[in-house]
């Protein structure tokens, strides 16, 4: 088995997370000079495709919990030729002072976050006064029938829910009201829904038992001999829904998110 920040970034940044980089990006418009906060960074790819856009004279921070997937941000950054910060923290108490940046971002992980609504009262801390948070959440496991399944048999072989987390804050009407009570105002959400693609049906279910070890801090716990076995199981458990989603060699999920934009204050009329 591979490092398991390694597997996330070759095969679920570009399959799951890369697609929806750009329009998360559209929604929070980022403009050259702007101070620019990733949170929840991961491997860094919303804060590396970012950079260019507030290039000149921008900054960019990517901040992450996990030290093993800012490893992996800073060798792709620095491959990339990007200046990029990357600094481990948590969400609830943020390495910044108060109204540091203009934008933060956060894609697809506030719902990993213990105390959510600490985490949003500190992106409003260290925002501006005109700032704005532009994020995206999965909705929920009733959206996504292969992954519910996935997230069962997981149940059956740990005892974890171990994929229900991504899923979590699948309610508009519960990331509204998380927003306001942070004191966000002029908030957006709407739904969207494409394709996620990965291209080897034989190593699905290895690579995303590494994944989860990577990203999910209830699984970090695994090491090689125990994610090994656990892959071999969920295999043999998973073969039928993963042949019923395997298309033309490929597997082919549909996946639906809520993307949301929030502002500190409302727009003038």
């Amino acid at each position: 088995m591979s490092n398991p920040a390694v597997t996330y970034e070759r095969e679920m940044v570009p399959a799951l997370f890369r697609p929806w980089v750009a329009s998360l990006l559209d929604l929070a418009r980022p403009v050259p000079g702007e101070h620019l906060l990733d949170l929840a960074c991961g491997t860094g790819i919303v804060a590396r495709m970012a950079a260019p856009r507030v290039a000149p004279g921008g900054r960019v921070v990517g901040v992450d919990l996990n030290p093993d997937m800012l490893g992996v941000a800073q060798v792709e950054g620095a491959l990339e030729g990007l200046d990029i910060e990357w600094k481990q923290g948590r969400l609830e108490v943020l390495p910044f002072a108060e109204a540091e940046f203009d934008l933060a971002l956060c894609q697809h992980g506030l719902q990993f976050v213990p105390d959510r609504a600490a985490a949003l009262g500190e992106a409003r801390r260290v925002l501006r006064d005109d700032g704005r948070l532009a994020l995206a959440a999965w909705r929920g496991l009733d959206h996504h029938p292969f992954w519910s399944r996935f997230n069962d048999v997981l149940m059956e072989l740990m005892g974890i829910p171990a994929l229900a987390a991504p899923f979590e804050l699948g309610e508009a009407s519960d990331i509204e009201s998380l927003l306001r009570g942070a004191g966000f105002r002029d908030i957006s959400i709407q739904a969207r829904s494409m394709p996620a693609v990965f291209h080897d049906p034989a190593s699905f279910v290895a690579m995303e038992v590494d994944v989860i070890a990577a990203a999910n801090p209830a699984t970090q716990h695994l090491d090689d001999r125990a994610r090994a076995e656990l892959t071999r199981a969920a295999e043999a458990r998973m073969a039928d829904a993963l042949r019923d989603q395997t298309r033309d060699g490929q597997v082919v999920v549909p996946m639906h998110s809520h993307l949301v934009l929030a502002r500190m204050q409302a727009l003038p009329a």
